[in-house]
């Protein structure tokens, strides 16, 4: 039998070969060559293809630790073309590690390898991948190849490189001891300086570099691998490496900084260690700080602009150069073999350090010398000093004080107080002045106040000499204030308030509030006592609460014995007051009626009345204004308001009204207060006449005729219906009650003509104000009797006709 054997090009077209016999022999050995000739000529054909091919390629860098995205050039085709199959490859390996397969229509299928399945994201149609985290292990050459539905298949090259940035910088002094806090401490102008940067991990290797704000100082570096060999080197016959001791096994880059002499422009700089290994991120960087110290060149004193005056406020400046960090400066005035040393702001610009002295001279600082020190206090030794001797001119010094007796006790009111002025000056002073509270004090002997000299006398004070007191003295020079001494003056307590008078009603609580001026009037302790016509008694302790400078009395009266007088006295350290605060507790009661009314507006059936309000009786009050027609008796409007202002409205012009005001709170009511025999104006009729030409005399004649028989005729019907309305039965009403047990509101309230019936109970709680009307009538008749009760006999009553 004959065997054949297939396999599939690099295009994917099958190639059968000849099989052999079983005995080992070739059935036909020359078309076995011709094949093998042919096979030949197809695998060149293809490795030039693939050689020739020309794929995209496209770069991508990242750093580990962030996304890293890998596009798929090939997967741009034509519109309406889809990808059907995505396959990525990395570094040339035969084994795809992401599959997107999406052939089977609706079903998408996606295989991922497990080493990187967590890290790898994908979009929906596989042609952007996303590593996140990536790692440094990811960089390398990726190549994407696409199987479109129509358009032939597409492959793409990307180069990823990952960015392994130095995990940790480390500066080492000369003695390979690691620099703490990033502070270089202890340095001197001149010394030299050594360090060294050594940058840990990174891939590639980093680049070191030492820089001075912008001036790089140095980029001498050495790179060593992973087992200690040497990578890399940027300065020349290095044998000291491998003695920095950051451990052998681990890949770092170290670089060198050497100054043989440290100068000026170093003390205090910032010296940066920079590692780098991309352009993608900022370098790795770390600062050291030089601290430098240096001592002052040169120091002196600037003589101030003018010459120094006693009172008057100078400022002195002392320089010191060369110093770093800034020199520490301090003063010191020297007298008599006395030193004091006076406190100064300083500031430094540059190497410079100034030092600014307020000095404000005193008559006895005249020849004292002023001396300045500067020194760094890092560098022991001695400092540098200088010192200049002060020359015042001086304004008079004014103490004021008490008299000797009177310093350590206070003062009483009634008593003597002294007080003197010392004065130095130079020339001496040629006026003294006194002052109480900023005012000047005159010498008035009626009034206790005396001025000699230096010395003030106040005799017997009183609490209103209590103040601040101050003298002046005034030389060629200036005039100087003295001290301000406050005279405080104790005396008895004395009631700020005048007598009270408190209308309580019975079982309600008042607080009466006894305030005192009183010095002093911490340890104030009050005593209330109440009288009346029976008795005076001590109001318990207990009930009088204290406060700072007043008490207060929360009181009720329960009866009418509680109703009579209070009073407060009030004790301090001086004694207990002359006279007490009083309080007059009266019990309330019904208001008094109101006063001064008088009638306003009383044309087009409108009437005003307007009352004064008498005492209210200690409650709020209100006012009930009735209407009576004084001809039949008969209550027309009822009206009340918070205030004794009233107004009716609908009245007929030219007949009688009665009115009553009564004042109302909720103890009872007023005497009512009458205003009778009211007639309102009739409004005047007038007639224009227009004469007709050509009208007949016995005309007008007939038609006045006719006009005053109509016009009679109306005003019969008028009556009549008048006198039928008026004569309206009143069975039992009661047309003038005042029976008001609640305050009103404020909005006006009007009743009826024909008052309601009332029960024979509501009529035993009739107040004393009340006016019954009773009128009986026959219905068509002509007389009527009417019956009048007032139960005020002193009811006053004013007569008003309009």
């Amino acid at each position: 039998m004959h065997k054949s054997t297939a396999m599939v090009n690099e295009f994917g077209v099958m190639v059968w070969f000849p099989g052999v016999h079983s005995t080992g022999r070739y059935h036909n050995p020359l078309l076995s060559i011709i094949v093998t000739f042919l096979l030949i000529i197809l695998w060149a054909h293809s490795t030039v293809a693939r050689v020739n091919v020309k794929w995209p390629v496209s770069s991508v860098d990242a750093v580990a630790g962030t996304p890293a995205h890998l596009p798929c050039v090939a997967a741009r085709t034509r519109p309406g073309d889809e990808a059907m199959l995505v396959v990525w490859y990395k570094d040339g390996a035969r084994r795809p590690f992401y599959i997107l397969d999406v052939r089977e229509g609706e079903d998408r299928q996606e295989r991922v390898d497990a080493s990187i399945k967590s890290r790898l994201k994908s979009d929906p149609f596989g042609t952007r991948l996303t590593l996140d985290p990536a790692e440094g292990s990811d960089s390398g050459t990726y190549k994407c190849r696409v199987d479109f539905q129509i358009s032939p298949t597409k492959s793409s090259i990307i180069t990823l490189t990952i960015y392994v940035i130095p995990s940790r910088l480390m500066v080492l002094d000369v003695h390979n001891r690691p620099v703490q806090g990033g502070v270089l401490r202890s340095l001197t102008e001149g010394d030299p300086l050594t360090l060294y940067c050594v940058a840990s991990g990174g891939r590639p290797p980093p680049e070191v570099t030492w820089w001075k704000g912008r001036q790089m100082l140095s980029n001498h570096s050495v790179a060593v691998g992973e087992d200690g060999t040497l990578l890399a080197s940027h300065e020349d016959d290095d044998d000291a490496m491998l003695a920095v001791g950051v451990g052998v096994g681990v890949r770092y880059v170290r670089s060198i900084l050497s100054i043989p002499a440290l100068t000026r422009d170093y003390a205090g700089a910032n010296i940066t260690c920079r590692a780098s290994n991309n352009n993608i991120t900022e370098p790795l960087s770390t600062v050291v700080f030089l601290e430098m110290y240096t001592r002052p060149t040169s120091l002196s004193i600037k003589p101030p602009r003018e010459p120094l005056v006693e009172g008057r406020k100078t400022r002195v400046e002392c320089v010191a150069t060369g110093t770093y960090p800034s020199a520490v400066i301090t003063w010191e005035k020297a007298l008599e073999g006395r030193s004091t040393e006076l406190k100064a702001s300083s500031v430094r610009l540059g190497d410079m350090t100034s030092s600014w002295l307020n000095l404000v001279p005193e008559a006895g600082d005249h020849g004292a010398t002023l001396t300045c020190r500067a020194h760094n206090p890092h560098i022991p030794g001695k400092a540098t000093t200088t010192s200049t001797v002060l020359q015042i001119t001086f304004a008079p010094r004014v103490t004021l004080k008490r008299g000797y007796s009177q310093i350590q006790r206070p003062v009483t009111e009634g008593e003597d107080v002294f007080f003197e002025c010392e004065v130095a000056s130079n020339p001496p002073p040629d006026t003294i002045t006194w002052f109480k509270d900023g005012t000047k004090v005159s010498h008035d002997q009626r009034a206790g106040v005396l001025v000699s000299g230096n010395n003030l006398v106040l005799q017997m004070v009183r609490r209103t000499s209590a103040g601040n007191y101050t003298c002046q003295a005034t030389n060629t020079l200036a005039t100087t204030t003295s001290n301000a001494l406050t005279l405080n003056i104790k005396y008895l307590p004395v009631c700020l308030d005048g007598p009270q008078t408190v209308i309580v009603p019975e079982g309600e609580d008042v607080r009466l509030t006894c305030r005192v001026d009183a010095k002093p009037k911490e340890d104030l302790r009050f005593t209330w006592y109440f009288n009346n016509t029976l008795d005076t008694v001590e109001v318990e302790r207990h009930r009088v609460q204290v406060r700072l400078g007043l008490s207060y009395l929360d009181y009720t009266p329960r009866s009418s014995r509680d109703y009579g007088s209070l009073a407060c006295w009030a004790t301090n350290t001086v004694g207990t007051q002359a006279d007490p605060c009083q309080f007059t507790v009266l019990e309330a009661g019904p208001p008094e009626r109101v006063e001064d009314c008088e009638l306003l507006n009383l044309t087009g059936g409108t009437l005003e009345v307007r009352c004064s309000p008498g005492f209210d009786g200690g409650l709020p009050q209100w006012f009930v204004g009735r209407v009576y027609d004084t001809s039949s008796h008969s209550l027309l409007t009822t009206l009340q308001e918070a205030s004794p202002k009233f107004t009716v409205t609908g009245l007929t012009g030219g007949q009688d009204y009665l009115i009553t005001i009564t004042a109302v709170n909720i103890k009872g009511a007023s005497q009512p207060q009458e205003i009778d025999a009211v007639r309102l104006k009739v409004a005047e009729k007038r007639m224009v006449e227009v004469s007709t030409p050509g009208v007949s005399p016995l005309l007008g004649v007939f038609l006045g005729l006719v006009g005053g028989f109509v016009g009679l005729l109306i005003l019969a019907i008028s009556l009549t219906l008048v006198r039928s309305y008026r004569c309206q039965c009143l069975m039992g009403g009661d047309a003038g009650r005042a029976d008001v047990p609640y305050p009103p509101t404020l909005t006006t309230k009007t009743s009826p003509a024909v008052p309601e019936r009332r029960t024979q109970q509501e009529e035993a709680h009739t107040g004393p104000d009340v006016l019954i009307t009773t009128s009986k009538c026959e219905y068509g008749g002509n007389n009527s009797v009417v019956h009048q009760q007032n139960n005020h006999p002193d009811t006053q009553r004013s007569n008003v006709r309009v």
